[in-house]
């Protein structure tokens, strides 16, 4: 995904290995409702060829997400978690280490 209309680059992009059914994120800063949505999109995207979702999450910085993003990324990581494959994450912020061990058992892989 490239930068927006208006030249700023966004906080979140991704890739998609469609062939493989993968979504690769970078996070780099705040994610807004907009790129989430795109990126939901896509994951459904992927979900439909494919039945399950797999996802790298590289996360370079974070400095927090809109708060309609966050509700949407609740409500549909809920509703998906059966659809959901394997999961791999990268950053070196330790807040986010400690909650993804906490949570990674709702994940499988």
């Amino acid at each position: 995904m490239t930068g927006e209309p208006n030249g700023v680059k966004p906080m979140m992009h991704f890739d998609t290995d469609m062939d493989a059914g993968v979504i690769e994120f970078t996070v780099d800063g705040e994610v807004t409702r907009a790129e989430y949505d795109a990126a939901a999109t896509e994951m459904e995207a992927v979900i439909a060829r494919h039945g399950k979702l797999s996802a790298v999450a590289v996360i370079r910085s974070f400095a927090g997400m809109e708060l309609a993003a966050w509700w949407k990324d609740i409500s549909w990581g809920v509703g998906h978690l059966t659809r959901i494959g394997r999961v791999a994450m990268v950053t070196d912020i330790g807040w986010i280490v400690a909650a993804s061990r906490a949570t990674g058992w709702m994940v499988p892989g």
